[in-house]
C-alpha cells in the first residue's frame, strides 16, 4: 500500500517525545514489509541540531510557492509555503516538509507557542493543498494526535479536498488523550466547550483555538487507534477518557488499540554500547550477573550476587506511582534485607527528598541517581533483577518492553499497555514474563514484590522467567503487521461508506 503519515514530530529530524520515535520506527517497519511510505511534517528550525553535516539536511524542492488558503478557497489572503523532501538512497520512505519561516523555521521549539493551533492547522492545510495537486495519491492517510487531526475534518468537509480525496481512508492514532489541542478544554466554561458540530473555523480565526482538534479528528476519522488494546477500553471511562469518554463510547465501533513496538536493532543487549557485558537469549546468565555487579558498584551498594536487585527508571511523578513505591519500601526494606533498590530519574522535589531519607535509613539497600540520564536506563535493565513500574496509568508501557528485551523482569500495575505486555508468571507451567497487581495502595505493590522475591530464590524458575522475557517478540515488525491489517480493515470500511453515499 501507499501510506501517508502526517505528524508534528518525526525522528530523526526533530524529537521531543515518543511520537517522533513511533513516526520513525513504524514507517520503517512498514516499508520493510513492502509498503511505500511517505511522511508529511513541518520544517522546524530545530531540525538544524539533528543534521549530520554543517550544511544541514539536504532537501529537494518539490513544490515552490504553495498557496495555502486562510479560508475555504484559494485566492484570498493565502499563506505562501514551500514543500521540500528528503529520501535516503534505496529507501522506500520519503519525508515531505512544509516550509514557512514565520510559523516553523524561525521558532526555536517544535511545541509551546500561543499560536500552535494555527501552526498545525497550517501544516494540515498545506498537506492537503499539496496532495490535491499531486498526481499520485496515497491508498491510506495515517494522522497522528491532535496536531494532524485538523486534516481529517478539512478533507471530508471542504469541497476542494473532499472531491479529490473522498475514496481515500483516513485513520487517526491517538498517542495521548490528554493533549487535545492548544487549549485547556477540560476546565473551560460549558459555553466554550466544543461539541464538534459547528464547521471548523478559518485558519486565523480568533476562536479557532477553542475548537477541539482531537475531538473533531475522532468524529471524522474512518478508524481510530490508541497505543494498546487495554487503553482502548480504558478511555471509554471517566477515569482515563480525559473528558472525551462520552464521544469515545459513541464512536467505540471505530476504536481499537495496537501496541507500539521496539526497535530490536537499537535495543540489543548483544551489542548495545551502554551495556558493559553483552549477552543474548542463549547466554544471558553470567553476563547479567556481571552487569548486576557493575550496577551495585555504580550505585554504592554491596556487591552481593544473591541480593534481589530492584530498579525504578523514569520520571518521579504521581502518575508513575512513585508514592506507592516509596510507601511500599518503608515496609519492605526493614523486613527484607536481601532486597536492594536503585532509583534513577528526575522529578518532583517531594519525591527526591523522601527517597533520600529512605537511603539514609538503608544505605546498604538503596542507591539513587535523582537526575535524568539517557545513558543509564539500558545499563539498569541489563543488570537489575526486577523493574518496578507501579504507574497509575500507562497508555503504552514502552519501558516494560525495554526491560524484557534486556532481561529485567517487570513488576507492574495492571493498566494500559502494561496489562497487554506483562503476563503473570505461572511457576507450574513455566509461562509468563513478569508480575503484576491491580490495587492502588502500597500493599498491592508490596505483595507483587514479595512474590517476585520468593520466585527469585528458586534459580531454575527465575532463569525460565528471564528467558521467557528475552524470547518475547515485541518488534516493530510485529506492530507493523497489525497496522497493515488495520489499514486493510479501514479501507474496506471506507469503501462501504462510499457505496452508501
Amino acid at each position: 500500500m501507499k501510506v501517508l503519515f502526517v505528524a508534528a514530530e518525526v525522528g530523526p529530524y526533530v524529537s521531543v517525545g515518543g511520537l517522533s520515535q513511533v513516526c520513525y520506527f513504524l514507517p520503517k517497519a512498514l516499508a520493510e514489509l513492502g509498503n511505500e511510505i511517505a511522511i508529511f511534517t513541518a520544517k522546524f528550525g530545530a531540525m538544524e541540531a539533528s543534521a549530520k553535516t554543517k550544511s544541514g539536511w539536504k532537501l529537494k524542492m518539490e513544490k515552490e510557492g504553495l498557496r495555502v488558503p486562510v479560508g475555504d478557497n484559494t485566492g484570498g489572503d493565502d499563506i505562501v509555503c514551500n514543500v521540500k523532501s528528503y529520501q535516503k538512497t534505496n529507501e522506500r520512505i520519503k519525508t515531505y516538509f512544509l516550509e514557512n519561516q514565520e510559523y516553523y523555521e524561525l521558532r526555536a521549539n517544535v511545541f509551546g507557542y500561543k499560536d500552535d493551533h494555527v501552526r498545525f492547522m497550517l501544516m494540515c492545510k498545506g498537506c492537503l493543498e499539496w496532495l490535491v495537486q499531486e498526481k499520485e495519491k496515497p491508498d491510506f492517510i495515517h494522522c497522528n494526535d491532535w496536531h494532524a487531526s485538523y486534516l481529517i475534518e478539512l478533507a471530508r468537509e471542504i469541497p476542494r479536498y473532499r472531491e479529490v480525496l473522498k475514496k481515500i481512508p483516513i485513520g487517526l492514532t491517538v498517542h495521548n488523550f490528554s493533549f487535545q489541542g492548544n487549549y485547556d478544554y477540560r476546565y473551560c466554561q460549558p459555553k466554550d466547550r466544543d461539541d464538534g458540530i459547528k464547521p471548523l473555523l478559518p485558519l486565523l480565526s480568533e476562536k479557532l483555538q477553542q475548537q477541539n482538534a482531537l475531538l473533531r479528528g475522532i468524529k471524522w476519522a474512518d478508524a481510530v487507534t490508541t497505543v494498546s488494546p487495554t487503553h482502548a477500553r480504558e478511555v471509554l471511562t471517566p477515569e482515563y477518557g480525559e473528558g472525551m469518554e462520552e464521544l469515545l463510547r459513541q464512536e467505540r465501533d471505530k476504536l481499537s488499540g495496537i501496541l507500539n513496538g521496539l526497535d530490536t536493532n537499537e535495543f540489543d543487549p548483544a551489542k548495545d554500547p551502554r551495556v558493559v557485558h553483552h549477552f543474548n537469549k542463549r547466554n544471558f546468565e553470567t553476563a547479567r550477573l556481571k552487569n548486576k555487579k557493575v550496577l551495585q558498584e555504580e550505585f554504592g551498594l554491596p556487591c552481593d550476587p544473591q541480593a534481589f536487585l530492584l530498579a525504578y527508571s523514569g520520571r518521579l511523578t504521581s502518575q508513575k506511582g512513585v508514592t506507592l513505591l516509596i510507601n511500599a519500601m518503608t515496609h519492605l526494606l526493614p523486613e527484607h534485607p536481601e532486597i536492594q533498590l536503585i532509583v534513577m530519574g528526575g522529578g518532583d522535589d517531594e519525591y527526591r527528598q523522601k527517597l533520600s531519607e529512605i537511603m539514609e535509613l538503608y544505605p546498604k539497600q538503596v542507591g539513587l541517581h535523582l537526575l535524568p540520564n539517557f545513558k543509564l536506563p539500558r545499563k539498569i535493565f541489563a543488570g537489575a533483577d526486577g523493574l518496578l513500574i507501579p504507574s497509575t496509568f500507562e497508555p503504552g508501557g514502552i519501558v516494560a518492553l525495554e526491560a524484557l528485551r534486556y532481561g529485567a523482569v517487570p513488576i507492574v500495575r495492571r493498566t494500559g499497555g502494561l496489562n497487554d505486555i506483562v503476563v503473570n508468571f505461572d511457576p507450574v507451567r513455566g509461562r509468563g514474563n513478569g508480575f503484576s497487581f491491580t490495587g492502588r495502595d502500597e500493599w498491592a505493590l508490596y505483595g507483587a514484590i514479595v512474590e517476585a522475591a520468593t520466585t527469585y530464590k528458586h534459580k531454575t524458575l527465575w532463569r525460565k522467567l528471564v528467558a521467557n522475557g528475552l524470547n518475547e517478540n515485541f518488534s516493530w515488525e510485529a506492530a507493523a503487521k497489525k497496522y497493515q491489517e488495520w489499514y486493510r480493515r479501514t479501507s474496506e470500511i471506507r469503501r462501504r461508506k462510499i457505496r452508501e453515499i
